[in-house]
């Protein structure tokens, strides 16, 4: 039965990114900013509204998201959609913004998409599944090693200085921030192009914000921990958080930066 959950709902994913894709390239699409300065666009409500009208046409199942939702029941399954993770780049015509759905059931997720219109890369996965991009098996490549650290930056904590000064004394062997949506850089740790990734939230993450993405990486061989590798939970969690790609990347990345990050 989840297998036809993931069937249809690839297809609602697939038609809203193509939405997405061409608003930008006909340049059809307003946005404003919120209350706490953050963009919202034209585009946000527009694709929450036709996923959750789809996604409740195929399936008795609540749904939320990011954008004025209804309020559900967390003790019986939902839906919890992000219509654009990564708005910034989305309207600067950057290519690193998603589309995020997951389903939750019991307080755990037990599917997760994270689709990027743009690169028309498509995450997937289901609870006690592989994960895939398109009908590739993740991860593409191992990550042995610390190698490839992405990072988002903050302004409050010190995740720039820390990272780039692991990156002066060649313990990171490349350094990048891509910015742009969470979970797409996230799904880029599954895939095997960064062997690590470092964000914070700063206030409570929701369920349609890392989600999907936590158990694309989990059930890719990685783990998503706080600074001391405890796993996060993926439907609420505010502080670090630390995509690794497997094990030795966790280890090594957590044993490097804590030092560090305490020092400033």
């Amino acid at each position: 039965m989840r297998n036809i959950y993931l069937i249809i709902a690839k297809q609602i994913v697939e038609e809203a990114g193509r939405i997405i894709r061409e608003a930008r390239e006909t340049n059809t699409f307003t946005y404003d900013l919120k209350p706490d300065s953050t963009p919202i666009s034209s585009l946000d409500q527009q694709i929450q509204d036709y996923m959750t009208k789809r996604l409740k046409d195929s399936f008795d199942i609540q749904v939320m998201g990011e954008e004025n939702c209804d309020k559900v029941d967390t003790s019986k399954p939902y839906w919890a959609i992000d219509p654009i993770d990564g708005t910034w780049s989305f309207i600067t015509y950057e290519n690193t913004s998603a589309i995020n759905l997951s389903l939750i059931e019991n307080e755990q997720v037990i599917l997760g998409i994270v689709f990027n219109p743009f690169t028309n890369e498509f995450f997937q996965t289901e609870e006690g599944a592989s994960s895939y991009i398109g009908m590739l098996k993740l991860p593409l490549r191992d990550n042995k090693t610390v190698a490839v650290v992405n990072f988002k930056p903050e302004r409050e904590h010190p995740i720039v200085r820390t990272v780039n000064q692991l990156f002066k004394e060649n313990k990171i062997k490349k350094l990048t921030s891509i910015a742009g949506s969470t979970t797409y850089s996230m799904c880029m740790v599954a895939k095997g192009a960064f062997s690590n990734y470092i964000a914070h939230f700063s206030n409570s993450s929701n369920a349609w914000d890392l989600s999907a993405a936590c158990l694309i990486i989990k059930n890719s061989g990685g783990f998503v921990t706080d600074l001391e590798g405890n796993d996060i939970n993926p439907i609420n969690h505010k502080g670090y958080i630390v995509a690794s790609a497997n094990k030795e990347c966790r280890d090594d990345f957590l044993a490097m930066i804590n030092p560090l990050i305490d020092s400033f």
